[in-house]
């Protein structure tokens, strides 16, 4: 998470009380943490302020390369960390889950469906050219018309360049979750002069122009990118000098890398490996309930899965718990919704489906498939293949075959776009705290392939109830409709809900500056060593 003072979030709470106050919306993630029972240890690599900082260079691993350094070209959280560190948002997520300014210094809400933003006078472009209300309308106007990035810019129907400073959004309806759709790494700010000259090669390292803390300085797909330190950015500056990722596919290559001292911190360290990082004295593993949903989706336009019944039967085929047990060593819960228990609007009214082979098979015969029949899964990566083999073994049991097709992440999220699976294996993760954004992209049907539905559901109920959602000004009230909403997803089944799982960070246990956050938008730019 971005470097965000105490200053600054008492700025945003005073230049739009009103707007908090009569929205409602839940952004409070500390409390619904607590409401949910959900555990947290918050370790701390954060400097005590008393050393000599010794080193500003820092290595970390992940499992998956960006897609592209576009903002607007992606809405995966491995592309959305590079975003958060290289670009900014009119608002931002802190550490804690609460709205916060960037590159808005304050905003109002006019009436429940305008809204206008005052820029900060100082905020600038990593060439040192100012920020101004232009780039904030090309950006948007650019993002309705982008795949990735249509849904969060739907309600949109006019942006305004008032002058230098405002910009103001009229939207089509109210939206109660505007405030926090707009903090988006997808959303962030782009230079309307870098992207007009650039055109369609915008995205080349030599070509993006952000206004975060650090720029692009090299990216070799799927090997590694770095991070240079801007020095003309207008916030408090980041403490690291570079920051540089190593794609690892395999978790315990990244695990061995942190022990072996190669990386400074690994972003996603699999349940596998925690156990040695923890018996290791020289690295530490941070812990936290996250905001994601890690789940089996379903084409719904193919013909075996047309069929709600054959959806209903897998979810009943699968015991939830053995993923649980097995693919996240029991750091995590099974999943019994849609939306994750730590977001706003998440209920404990809908169970999940029993582990039943014997109601599969029923249900598999009354669809015409007695015998079960023969389908693909597509998977990225060796967490995920692993657990596509539960899936085959366990649904072999009830007849149904199951071939799994492993794919490099860009590759498999293009074959998702296309609809060309029949099952897939993905995770959600909600950084923005609203129920929203974990409804409306994955399973509105407007939202087919590249924007989020890639079970590409249709349903004229599930519309109903998000967009009802989305007007609904009443906190109360909206969360009944999510609850709806919920309940009725279950009953349709176009997913199987797995687990919620914990977000485990391993770093070296004299590394200073890091904090998890709630929303796993982590902030690098404050990593360093000391004396």
């Amino acid at each position: 998470m971005k470097k965000r003072t105490a200053a600054r979030s008492v700025a945003a709470v005073v230049g739009a009380a009103m707007v908090l106050t009569a929205c409602g919306g839940g952004n409070n993630a500390a409390a619904t943490t607590a409401a949910a029972g959900g555990s947290e240890t918050q370790a701390t690599a954060e400097s005590s302020g008393g050393g000599n900082i010794t080193k500003t260079d820092i290595v970390f691993a992940q499992a998956s390369d960006v897609v592209t350094l576009d903002p607007a070209g992606q809405q995966d959280t491995t592309s959305g960390v590079l975003m958060k560190h290289v670009y900014s948002t009119l608002m931002d997520i802190d550490d804690d889950g609460n709205l916060v300014p960037d590159l808005a210094e304050s905003y109002e809400m006019k009436s429940d469906t305008e809204y206008t933003f005052t820029l900060r006078q100082d905020a600038c472009f990593s060439d040192g050219t100012p920020v101004t209300a232009k780039d904030v309308k090309f950006t948007f106007d650019r993002a309705k018309d982008m795949p990735k990035t249509k849904s969060n810019t739907s309600k949109i129907e006019e942006v305004i360049a008032d002058d230098d400073q405002h910009v103001t959004f009229k939207l089509t309806q109210p939206y109660a979750a505007f405030k926090t759709i707009i903090t988006n790494s997808n959303l962030s700010i782009v230079s309307e002069a870098a992207v007009t000259a650039a055109g369609e090669s915008y995205g080349d390292v030599d070509n993006i122009l952000g206004s975060g803390e650090f720029t692009v300085t090299e990216w070799v797909p799927n090997d590694h990118y770095t991070l240079a330190r801007n020095e003309k950015y207008w916030g408090e500056m980041p403490i690291a000098t570079t920051i540089t990722c190593r794609v690892i596919p395999e978790g315990s290559a990244r695990a061995i890398a942190l022990e072996a001292g190669e990386v400074d911190l690994v972003w996603n360290v699999d349940a596998t490996d925690c156990a040695n990082i923890e018996a290791n004295p020289d690295v530490t593993l941070l812990s936290q309930t996250s905001s994601s949903i890690e789940y089996l989706g379903m084409n719904t336009t193919k013909e075996k899965f047309k069929d709600v019944r054959v959806r209903q039967a897998i979810n009943y085929a699968l015991d939830k718990q053995a993923f649980v047990d097995t693919i996240i060593e029991g750091r995590g819960t099974v999943a019994n919704s849609y939306i994750n228990s730590m977001i706003p609007g998440w209920t404990d009214e809908v169970e999940a489906y029993p582990y039943d082979p014997a109601k599969a098979k029923e249900l598999l015969a009354e669809a015409g498939y007695p015998n079960g029949f023969e389908c693909k899964i597509y998977v990225n990566g060796d967490v995920r293949t692993r657990s596509a083999q539960i899936i085959q073994a366990q649904l072999a049991e009830v007849g149904i075959t199951v071939d799994i097709s492993t794919y490099e992440w860009g590759a498999l999220l293009d074959s998702l776009n296309a609809g060309e699976h029949e099952m897939f294996l993905l995770g959600w993760s909600n950084s923005s705290f609203d129920a929203d954004g974990s409804t409306y992209q994955l399973f509105y049907s407007g939202n087919h392939g590249a924007t989020g539905n890639r079970a590409f559901l249709t349903d004229d109920k599930v519309d109903e109830l998000i967009i009802n959602a989305q007007k609904e000004s009443d906190d109360t009230k909206r969360m009944e409709l999510y609850k709806e909403l919920q309940v009725y997803l279950h009953e349709i089944s176009p997913w199987c809900p797995l687990y919620y799982k914990n977000d485990n960070v391993g770093v070296r246990a004299d590394l200073k500056g890091f904090k998890l956050h709630k929303g796993a938008t982590h902030y690098l730019g404050n990593c360093h060593y000391e004396d």
